[in-house]
Order: C-alpha cells, then structure tokens, then sequence
C-alpha cells in the first residue's frame, strides 16, 4: 500500500522542518539574550552625562499662612543651586507643600557621594542644614523639611 507517491519530498520536508525549528529557537534565545543585556550592568551612581543627571528633590512641608520666604541650597561637590519659596507667590498659595527638582548636569557624583541641602527663613535666619549620601540606585534623592518645626524627616535624604 503505497499512500505517497514520493517518500523522497516527505522526507526532504522533514528535515528542513526541523533546520526551521533549531533557526527559531535560537533567534529566540539570542533575542532574549540581547533585551536582557541591561539586567547584567553594574549599578551605579549618575555620572552627571547624557540622561544621567545627579537630582535632588526637596520638599518643603507644613506650610502655613504664616509661613515667610524659604531660601533653598543644595550643594553636591563644588556646586551650589538655590531656589527661593515665595510666599506672596498666587500659583502656592494656600498649599501646605512645595517641592522642587534641582539637578545638576555634567557632574559626576559616585555611590556614597555627600550631598548637603540647607533653608533659611526669612523669619530667623536660622540656617537648618541635612546632609545625605547618593544612593547606588539611578534615581533622585529626596529630602523632605518641615518648615513649621524647622526639623525634616529621620531619614536625612534617603528614601525608605
């Protein structure tokens, strides 16, 4: 009983069904070697180049009506950003928190890097001072103050 005619092409077939299935398998394995690629680097701290700028995002809270202008310092290294919370400002008035994102581009800031971030009020002139340390992961860091006690959060600049 001969149900195929050729067993020749039947068996051609066969065997570039299986070169087929061994070409897909390891296109499959290499694509997923090479999207994976990142998940091997070392993580490090931002290098201040490109997308990797050093940020620090402070947030001034408790803030009431009786709140005065904020001076705001963040220095990393050998450099220093300031921005003023205005208090007669319309665009915050009758919030009770402000925050803001201050980078630095083209620094390069290394794991364990101290960075300090300071306020001083216009009401005292007390100068209230939080040192924290970059973190080996590629994100900001966060500082929160309360400016009604002129203390901030335990944590100094590390996010928890």
């Amino acid at each position: 009983m001969k149900i195929f005619k050729n067993d020749y092409a039947i068996t051609t077939l066969m065997k570039g069904n299986y070169f087929m299935k061994s070409m897909i398998v390891t296109s499959l394995i290499i694509a997923i070697a090479f999207t994976n690629v990142n998940l091997f680097a070392k993580v490090t701290g931002e290098t201040g180049i490109g997308k990797d700028v050093f940020k620090v995002i402070v947030t001034l809270y408790d803030i009431t009506n009786s709140t005065k202008d904020i001076t705001t310092l963040v220095n990393v290294k050998d450099q220093t950003k300031v921005k003023l919370f205005n208090a007669e400002n319309p665009e915050t008035e009758g919030q009770d928190k402000e925050s803001y994102t201050i980078t630095f581009p083209n620094v390069t800031v290394n794991d364990g890097d101290p960075f300090t971030v300071c306020t001083v009020s216009v009401e005292n002139f007390k100068l209230n001072c939080k040192e924290g340390n970059n973190s080996p992961l590629n994100r900001p860091e966060f500082v929160d103050i309360n400016v009604s006690g002129g203390g901030g959060s335990e944590d100094e600049g590390e996010e928890e």
